[in-house]
């Protein structure tokens, strides 16, 4: 029944030293064949990488699901917080496009100030939402997949990176390809200025 639909949304690369901030808004309904294809989905930091692409090519496609980023420009120009609240907002939306009448609950993993950038009442966040609501776990699978993805991706343009490892995250290697290589138009300014 509708009103036991449930939207669950997460996002990754939030504290990433470059490329996007992504969100994924997915829809469950809550029925018995979706909780036997879930039993594996948890917290995607529980998960190995490979088990989180395992998860995604079984189900991406068995679920309504859509998602929104934020490049790094933008992340620069608003700021991270304003680029978090608005990523999980914009995937919502994405999603209830492609749904007719939606009556049912979403929820998100915690995002702090929300309200004081969205005017968006319907999300309810919880702390550690990934592991209270498997609509939120399966968003947080998708949306770590996706954006490693695209970081994948993006290592093919801006190769000395090495973003097919770390993702854009700030290990010590990506630190030293910064520091040899410069800035490239991947990468947050603004998350920079302690290293360079």
């Amino acid at each position: 029944m509708e009103n036991e639909y449930i939207i669950g949304i997460d996002e990754v690369g939030r504290g990433s030293l470059a490329g996007p901030i992504v969100a994924v808004a997915v829809l469950l309904k809550n029925t018995e064949e979706e909780n036997i294809l879930l039993k594996e989905v948890k917290d995607s930091k529980k998960l190995s990488a490979k088990k989180r692409e395992e998860i995604f090519a079984n189900l991406q496609d068995k679920f309504l699901w859509t998602t929104a980023e934020i490049s790094a420009q933008e992340i620069d120009k608003i700021g991270i917080q304003k680029a978090n609240c608005l990523v999980v907002n914009n995937a919502l939306e994405n999603v209830l496009k492609k749904i007719n009448n939606f009556s049912g609950r979403v929820v998100a993993d915690h995002v702090g100030a929300f309200q004081n950038y969205v005017d968006n009442k319907k999300i309810e966040f919880f702390t550690k939402g990934e592991t209270k609501f498997l609509s939120i776990a399966l968003a947080s699978c998708f949306a770590k997949v996706y954006r490693d993805r695209l970081m994948s991706e993006q290592d093919k343009i801006f190769s000395g990176y090495n973003f097919v490892t770390h993702k854009g995250y700030g290990s010590a290697e990506h630190i030293k390809a910064i520091l040899k290589h410069g800035i490239s138009p991947l990468h947050r300014q603004s998350f920079l200025k302690k290293y360079i």
